[in-house]
This record gives C-alpha cells, structure tokens and sequence, in this order.
C-alpha cells in the first residue's frame, strides 16, 4: 500500500464504490487493480456497489481524515438500509463481515441472493444532481440513494433517473461518472410514468432517504409487534388478534395498483406465502426493506410519520389520560386518568390494561383499543375506592332499592348487596321490602340447593355423533382452502361442544368411535396436505419436489411415509400427463 496517497474526501451520500472511482481517476492508474492494490493490499477484491468489505483497510487510509469503518459503513454503502429489518445477531455479523477481508457471505447472509427483488445492474444518476455536483465541488459523483431498490426519481428533484450506455467497466473495473456530458451517453432508467405513478415513487424514493440517513435506526424485523397497535386501529385484526389477511391484501394491491407492485417486483400474489402474509406474522424470515417500506406507507403515510409515532401510540390503549368510570365520582368519564399498567392475559395472550384513578377506583379491560370509544369499556372493576363507597351509604340511608342503587353506582344488583351489608358500609334500617327481597334472593340463590337434573347420555350420544361426523367431513370437504388439521379440539369448537368431548368420552363411546375414524396423526396430516398441495400445482409441468413441501408447509425432518406420498404424488401426475398429453386432475380423498 502507497501510504502516501489518501482516499478522497467523500461527498454527502457517496458509495464508497464511487470515492474509490474517484481516487482512481486521480492516480491515473492505467489498471483498476493497482488502485485496489493500492487502497486494500490486494487486488484480490471486487468493487461491490452495495455492501462492501474491507472497510477495515479503507479507513486506514481515511485516518487523517477522522474517517472509521464505522463512519464508512454507515454513511457511503447499504448497510443502514438492511440492518433495520435484519435480526439483531445478523445484524452485528454483517457489520464484521463488512469490516473484515472476508465477504464471501454477505449478501447470503442478508437475504438479497434468495431475493426475487432483482440487484441493481447498472449505476444510476440525477442529470440536476450532477450538474449541481459539478458546480458545487468541481466533479460529479455517485450517489447512494440513486441506487437504491425501488428508487426511479430524485427525491430533491423529482426527475427520472438516468444509467450510462457507454461506457460501462467489467466485472473487475470501475464506473466513472465522467466529468463532461460530451463523455458519455445515458438513457433514463424508465421511459415514462403514470402520473398515479409519480407520487408515490416519490414517496417511496423519501423513505429510503429518511432510512439511511437515519441517525438511531430502529429494530424493524419482527415487524408484527411493531404494526399490530395500527392493524387494530384500521380493522385489518380480529378480535383473536388473526390479520384478516385477504382484506388487507386487497386494500395495499388498490393503495398501489397491480401495474406500479409488478414495477416494484412486490406484487403479494401468494396470499398464504406472500411477503405482505409473511411481514404480518410471527418473524421468521428477513423480509427485503422495499416491501417493509411500501406496508409502512400503506398503514402510516410515510415512513417519516412511522418514526414521528410515539412509544405511548404503539401502547394498545392508545394515548393517556383515560377516563375515570367511577359513576359515584363527579369526574365520571373524565380524562383525568395518568396510570395505566399493562400485562398479558394468560389464557389469550391479548393485552390488559389496569387503570387506576386517584379517587380510588380503578379497572380493567382486555386490548388493544380499536376506536376512540373502547377507552370508555369498562371490564372488571378492580377497587372501588372511598368515594364510591360513600355514595352506596348514601344510597342506603336515603331508602333507595339495591336494584335502584345499582343504576345509580353503575355495578350488579349482587355487587350492592354484597357491599351494603359488609362491614364497609354502616348498617341501615331495612324496611319490610327490603328485607322481603333480600330474603327471597338468599332463598333462591344461596338458601336452596338446585335440583340435580339426569341426563340421558345415550340420546346425547347419538345427536352428537351425527354433528360430529358431519363437522368432520365439511373439514374434509374444504379443498379450496389449506387443510386444518383433524383432533378433538377442532371438532369440539366446530359443534360447540368442546367440554363434553373432553371431559365425558366415557358417556359418548359411538361419538368417540366415529371421531377416532377421522383423528389424524401427524404423518397423516402432512400426507394429506401433500395430496392437496398436488392438486393446487396440477396445472404445472414437472411438478418439483420443494414446491409441494412450501405449499404443504411440510419442515426438514418429515417422516419417510411422508416423503413416500410425495413421491407417489408426483408420479401419479406424471403418468397422467405422459398417457393423456395434458394436464390431467385427479381428486384426492382422506
């Protein structure tokens, strides 16, 4: 390495591809490879436009310069525009990686060699950029948001960008942007757009700026959690906390239109498998920033407004103060509310929120919030605090019925009672009708033991068997939409009579009998998934075996009478399109 020679200064936003063009014109080196010889000690070394290596031995000939790898990283390649949205761990091995003289991985370890979203071939400029580079520094430069996935305008300019025809550098050359139009030609990267096109293409090129150039990125790869509060906001989740997937699908493809998702190679035409089902659900794969970005424009605006949102926003009761619903209480649905906890409900994992009021009184409900209106639900009443209390001595001593002092205090007629005679309240006079009433509830509630009612199980039994076959088989019957599986849970929910399939099998042994002709293993579960999933590819030729194990969602380490189906599956279909000559149909059955 020529210790003598240090890299140019970078401009705002250059790719480090382009300082390194830029030295290379400087030195006049005759080869590219003494320039990589030059600044890596080796010329070993492709030039990636993207995500570099090396950047190690690049800053050290930035020291001068108060340049880091760190400074390199973040500021001139891609690095702040995958990192958001890959896992914490692939995030710290990426930046190594890019440190490091080893960068054989690194676009495998981010995603984009899997990716069907294609990598940018050919460089890209704004002719209002580079003539104002000219003016401003004396020579033009490569710009990192210009090359960016989904960006075909200048954000500052709002112009088509444009690439170089000629000439171009080989594999191991380097692109200049030379420094006179007269030395080299371009064309625009598109030849025109649909004004329905324009606005959001800028949009979507301003989101990538705003990433990159984001100074505390955000962790976005379990994007769910992150979104979930604004789903529920815009209906797109049920009560169950399920994405109603098909709606919001519809909704983003009319957002965009068909025609701009197919220019941004992110049309989420798999429902089941698509990137938009993926970004919705639990995390498990790193889906490419492009999509993230156009789902955070779709539900906030920009992704300027995505980060604008506050901590409090994302809370599933939406923004403090609440409303006290303390009836008893002179600020009855009052914001005056400051504290609210929130923990997870054991049984259904949603939210619950306890708010309490410094009267006192404080509540419950489950989340997250849908509306405005649901901060004014009450769920269960946790304590009811001295003013309340107050209020039902005075309902008592002013004579008032429990079930008239109910309305007023806004609780059950039973929680009245239970409060009035205890030791919180002071004892009150009863007159006759009262202590009639009284008498009779106690009577009827508490005093008289219910009468133990026989069942008859054998006629039970039979009624039952015949909901539960015909349950099974609309399951089975479904063969437009993916498989559920068969057990005695799905049956259960499907009849309504989850309780007595799992607490008395004993009494119901021709249900049971029925229900076990159709309860399916594991293995027999997949095999029927298999057969399904032939049935959806049936209009392809040749069938692939990995195609069949995506669409039957089947995971590594599936049992050989599994992989036996698949076999005979594909073979079956074959010898179907080998004796007819086209595209044979078959129907598979339990």
């Amino acid at each position: 390495m020529i210790l003598g020679r240090m890299l140019p200064i970078p401009y705002p936003d250059e790719l480090v591809y382009s300082v390194i063009a830029r030295y290379h014109l400087r030195t006049n080196n005759e080869s590219p490879k003494w320039t990589l010889r030059e600044i890596y000690g080796t010329e070993n070394v492709i030039p990636t436009i993207d995500l570099p290596s090396h950047l190690e031995e690049l800053a050290m000939r930035s020291e001068l310069q108060g340049m880091s790898a760190d400074d390199w990283l973040d500021q001139h390649t891609f690095f702040p525009y995958y990192a958001p949205f890959l896992p914490q761990d692939r995030t710290i091995q990426l930046r190594a990686l890019m440190k490091s003289s080893n960068g054989s991985g690194i676009h495998a370890l981010v995603g984009i060699t899997a990716s069907t979203i294609d990598r940018l071939k050919q460089l890209r400029f704004c002719p209002s950029c580079y003539d104002e580079d000219i003016q401003r520094y004396g020579e033009p430069y490569w710009h990192r948001i210009h090359q960016l996935p989904g960006v075909f305008l200048c954000p500052e300019h709002q112009m088509i960008l444009h690439e170089i025809t000629e000439p171009l550098a080989d594999r191991h050359g380097l692109t200049m942007l030379p420094i006179s139009r007269i030395m080299f030609r371009s064309v625009p990267i598109i030849e025109s757009l649909p004004d329905k096109f324009i606005e959001h293409l800028l949009g979507i090129a301003d989101d990538n700026r705003v990433l990159v150039q984001s100074s505390k990125p955000q962790s976005l790869f379990d994007m769910r959690e992150v979104i979930i509060p604004k789903l529920f906001e815009q209906g797109y989740v049920t009560v169950a906390r399920r994405i109603r997937q098909q709606k919001i699908e519809e909704q983003l493809v009319r957002f965009y239109s068909p025609e701009l998702l197919d220019l941004l190679e992110s049309n989420p035409k798999d429902r089941d498998y698509s990137w938009l089902a993926l970004s919705t659900r639990k995390a498990r794969w790193a889906i490419h920033p492009l999509r993230q970005l156009l789902l955070i424009r779709f539900l906030y605006g920009s992704y300027s407004d995505f980060l604008g949102r506050s901590s409090i926003q994302d809370s599933p009761f939406a923004n403090g103060p609440w409303p006290c619903l303390n009836r008893a209480a002179d600020h009855f649905e009052e914001l005056v509310v400051e504290q609210c906890v929130v923990n997870r409900c054991s049984d259904t994992g949603r939210p619950v929120g306890t708010f309490m009021c410094s009267c006192g009184f404080s509540y419950s409900r489950r989340g997250p919030d849908c509306s405005e209106e649901d901060k004014f639900r009450r769920g269960r009443i946790k304590s009811y605090g001295p003013l309340w209390t107050a209020r039902l001595r005075k309902c008592m001593q002013d004579g008032l019925s429990y079930r008239a002092a109910a309305k007023v205090l806004g609780v059950d007629t039973n929680t009245v009672i239970k409060y009035a005679q205890s030791d919180m309240v002071e004892p009150v006079e009863q007159t006759p009708k009262i202590k009639s009433s009284i008498a009779r509830m106690k009577r009827t509630s508490f005093g008289q033991k219910a009468r133990k009612i026989r069942v008859d199980w054998e006629k039970r039994d039979l009624e039952l068997s015949w909901m539960v076959e015909s349950a099974c088989k609309s399951v089975l019957s479904e063969s437009n939409f993916k498989p559920i599986r068969i057990t005695i849970a799905l049956i259960g929910k499907h009849v309504d009579r989850l309780s007595w399939l799992e607490k008395h099998r004993d009494k119901l042994p021709v249900t049971m009998s029925i229900l076990t002709q159709y309860l399916e293993s594991v293995s027999q579960f997949q095999k029927r998934r298999v057969r399904w999933a032939t049935e959806q590819l049936a209009g392809e030729w040749p069938i692939k075996r990995w195609k069949i194990e995506k669409l039957a969602g089947l995971r590594s380490g599936y049992s050989l009478e599994v992989s036996d189906e698949i076999d005979r599956c594909i073979s079956q279909v074959s010898f179907l399109n080998i004796s007819t000559g086209s595209e044979g149909t078959s129907s598979w059955q339990h």
